[in-house]
């Protein structure tokens, strides 16, 4: 049951029918726009010239305990697999060295006008009913509803952010510019959990990978509404 609230939690602050996990995502990079697995014939040549295949994923210090951070980790490498990448456990024997870490805000207060319904008047129908003989209308009285005011919420909410660097691992250790990549993926939420967030953010990265160069993007994923 807890673990089917927090799933929820990850949709956006808005109401809908279908509950959603929303994550807006910003990318630049220098990469290829598809994956060796992706394209065929001549294309496939020229991507696969082009594209280095290995990677392997920089341990983070910050997070060297975290089992959390390991599941992550494997979720960051599968996806990339599916692009055609090559996993390379030696980073030493990798042509891309990828780098990954999340983080929450303190949260933000928030205040707005949420409208107050109520009953602003009543409609009248009219029923004939007979009685000692002749017809006699008994009215019916039905309540109308509206808007009869406004009250003030306040509510706190938190941003939980994924970023994800890729860089020529090369370069990098030749003290050149070496950055490939660099996606970051955020999402808003009242809840202050993080790491149920953080699987959806990669996703989101993902949706596509690499993307547009230098824009931002909005990424919708359905979420499964809890059984009752």
């Amino acid at each position: 049951m807890r673990a089917a609230s927090a799933l929820l939690a990850l949709a956006l602050l808005a109401g809908c029918a279908s509950p959603s996990f929303v994550a807006t995502v910003s990318v630049r990079h220098q990469l290829p726009a598809s994956a060796p697995a992706a394209a065929s014939g001549a294309a496939a040549v020229q991507a696969a010239m082009a594209l280095p295949k290995a990677f392997a994923i920089e341990a983070n210090s910050k997070h060297s305990q975290s089992l959390a951070y390991q599941q992550f980790e494997q979720q960051l490498g599968e996806q990339l697999a599916k692009q055609g990448y090559i996993w390379q456990k030696d980073p030493l024997k990798a042509d891309l060295l990828v780098k990954f870490d999340y983080q929450i805000d303190d949260g933000k207060n928030q205040s707005y006008q949420q409208p107050i319904w109520g009953t602003i008047g009543y409609s009248v129908s009219y029923q004939r009913v007979i009685s000692g003989g002749s017809v006699v209308l008994v009215p019916r009285y039905y309540p109308e509803t509206g808007i009869v005011g406004s009250q003030t919420v306040n509510e706190t909410v938190y941003t939980r952010e994924l970023f994800v660097d890729i860089y020529d691992r090369k370069a990098l250790k030749n003290g050149e510019f070496a950055k490939l990549y660099e996606g970051r993926a955020r999402n808003r939420s009242q809840q202050d959990e993080l790491e149920s967030a953080v699987p959806w953010l990669m996703k989101s990265l993902f949706m596509p990978f690499p993307g547009p160069s230098g824009a931002s993007r909005e990424v919708k994923i359905p979420l499964a509404s809890p059984k009752p």
